[in-house]
């Protein structure tokens, strides 16, 4: 289902996705979830979405020849439009980050189209762009989190996975070990799919994703040393800047299972609006051999739970450093023992006044 203006190769999108089970945000089991989601990660991404339409009861008619995105959709009623939704926050803390779906104008053919568009593939870049990661999820045994990614609630029937959540089999991702070498990346893949639950044998009946409203929540922690302002930006074929190595550019399948990221002239058929993430408070930064106050996150002088917390998933490689650089009081980086106790005590006792 990607765009064939994509640089990267079919068999380069499939490695990206053999590269890792994904996230699976759905309430199965991940030995199930698992299998289904790569079988239709690796599709999606690689342009072979035929598999659906095979056991497909919604399959009446062959699929035309998927158009090639060369020009962006720049008038929102003609087409269907992904829109990221701008956040505002203080840094050191959890903000979400809400992408709304709405599907394109009727084209009065049934069960095909960008009006009734069943899967969805994206990147979006938190900046996507750069070394460094503003935004981050907080992640538990190399994984994300429970309440890191929240369906929107038209998609009791869709899967959501985030295919760059673990490391498994590759050396960055969302939730690396940053003791090992991993690095972590600033861009989330998404894909959104149904049905959630594939019977074993039969025919499928895929669903159509709703009308319009929220597609997933990103829930992600604003860096205590974040710039004041992060572009949000879903990658697409045409446009700038372009999408990270092992990101994908946009692109969407309907319920015949037909890839319908473009119309026969090229256009896009999904509008995007990009968003904007805006960090308040000062940034945090730790003076080397001490004088401020550790664990101090959000620099207001005093250590809450939550940032006892964070600085525990520092020192266990779940979040970066950059999330709370004072923790690291030596200016070592990374989080130590002594750091975590002086943190607790300041939590108790209060900070102790600046040097």
């Amino acid at each position: 289902m990607a765009n064939s203006t994509s640089a990267e190769t079919a068999s380069e999108r499939e490695a990206m996705w053999q590269r890792s089970g994904g996230y699976l945000v759905t309430q199965r089991g991940r030995h199930n979830g698992a299998r289904v989601v790569h079988r239709f990660a690796m599709v999606i991404m690689a342009g072979a979405f035929g598999w659906l339409a095979g056991e497909s009861a919604a399959q009446a008619q062959a699929c035309a020849a998927p158009g090639t995105v060369t020009t962006a959709c720049t008038t929102q009623a003609d087409c269907a439009k992904l829109t990221v939704g701008d956040a505002n926050g203080a840094k050191g803390t959890v903000v979400g980050i809400p992408i709304s779906f709405e599907q394109g104008p009727n084209d009065s053919q049934s069960g095909q189209g960008f009006d009734e568009v069943a899967a969805i593939a994206f990147t979006l870049g938190v900046p996507g762009t750069g070394d460094t990661a503003p935004l981050t999820f907080d992640c538990t045994g190399g994984d994300l989190a429970n309440d890191a990614v929240t369906p929107g609630p038209g998609l009791t029937d869709f899967a959501v996975v985030i295919e760059n959540a673990q490391c498994t089999n590759r050396n960055r991702c969302l939730c690396p070990d940053t003791g090992a070498g991993q690095t972590r990346d600033n861009f989330v893949n998404v894909v959104v799919y149904g049905p959630r639950n594939l019977p074993e044998q039969g025919p499928v009946q895929i669903p159509v994703l709703p009308a319009s409203g929220v597609l997933v929540t990103l829930n992600m922690r604003i860096a205590g040393d974040a710039p004041d302002s992060v572009p949000m930006h879903v990658f697409s074929a045409v446009g700038a800047p372009a999408k990270p190595q092992f990101g994908a550019n946009l692109s969407i399948g309907d319920q015949a299972a037909c890839d319908v990221s473009a119309n026969g002239q090229g256009r896009s058929n999904v509008f995007i609006g990009d968003g904007t993430l805006t960090a308040t408070g000062p940034i945090v930064t730790p003076t080397p051999g001490g004088g401020t106050c550790v664990g101090d996150c959000s620099g207001d002088g005093s250590v809450a739970i939550n940032e006892l917390i964070l600085g525990v998933n520092i020192a266990l490689g779940n979040n970066p450093l950059s999330t709370c650089p004072a923790f690291d009081a030596n200016d070592s980086g990374m989080v130590e023992i002594n750091e975590l106790i002086s943190a607790v005590n300041a939590a108790l006792n209060g900070c102790p006044p600046a040097s």
